[in-house]
């Protein structure tokens, strides 16, 4: 599989900006479609590495790791990219463009369709890590590790959660996640925790705070019908408020 850190494979390079004061109108304009094409491009490319990163995992392991790369990817490679490109356009713009004030409007274009693409690349990294943890939650299913909570809807942590929601969540997101989850017992539950069945998979999803969700399956315990928890994680928005289909 492909390596996923985007800081080997960034979405933006500063160097792409290389043009002088001295250049003409012509060749700077020249130079800011070309940096525009270059990020098309690499987005392009990140997304044949994930689509080539959805090949089945050959191992738990696998798929952890894949998970854990993904997660970095929107933590740390993507941000990192965008902050470049940011400063790479404001840096040319405040060294060319103050000269060639005609062209301040494409430098504030450029800048926002560098902040465009990093943008889907982040919805891009983040469905393409959902997807992988519902495919695990499904093809590694635990057992209960707690007793049944709950008063009107039962649910149960599985021994598979505690390590997954410790490598996706930090400590006060942990915090945050199991006050949501005290909530689903609750008679009725609350509409704001947006339970629901989740598109294409046995499971179910709800909010765990901070832009997190959780993944839910039905189950039984002594006789009991209830929720397992599995997993839980980040989906936050990337996409101007548009969630995508896993987020409901």
């Amino acid at each position: 599989m492909p390596d996923l850190f985007l800081d080997k494979t960034p979405l933006f390079d500063a160097g792409w900006l290389g043009v002088s004061a001295a250049a003409s109108r012509d060749d700077v304009l020249l130079c800011l479609a070309e940096a525009e094409r270059r990020a098309e491009a690499a987005l392009e490319q990140l997304g044949r590495t994930l689509t080539q990163g959805g090949l089945p995992a050959s191992s738990a392991a696998d798929r952890d790791r894949r998970i854990d790369a993904l997660l970095a990817l929107e933590a740390r490679g993507i941000p990192a990219s965008g902050a470049a490109a940011g400063g790479a356009v404001e840096r040319v713009m405040m060294e060319v463009g103050f000269r060639k004030r005609d062209l301040m409007p494409r430098f504030h274009e450029l800048a926002e369709r560098c902040r465009a693409v990093h943008r889907r690349a982040l919805a891009m990294a983040r469905d393409a890590r959902w997807a992988l943890m519902l495919e695990r939650a499904a093809a590694d299913p635990g057992g209960p590790s707690s007793p049944i909570q709950g008063t009107g809807t039962r649910y149960v942590k599985s021994d598979r959660y505690d390590a997954r929601a410790a490598r996706s969540l930090p400590p006060d997101d942990r915090v945050r996640a199991d006050r949501f989850l005290k909530r689903l017992g609750e008679d009725p539950v609350p509409p704001e925790l947006e339970l629901s069945p989740l598109e294409g998979a046995a499971l179910w999803g709800m909010k765990a705070g901070n832009g997190n969700r959780f993944i839910l399956r039905r189950g039984e315990l002594r006789g009991v019908v209830c929720f397992f928890v599995e997993d839980v994680g980040p989906y936050p928005d990337h996409e101007g408020g548009r969630r995508g289909a896993l987020a409901r």
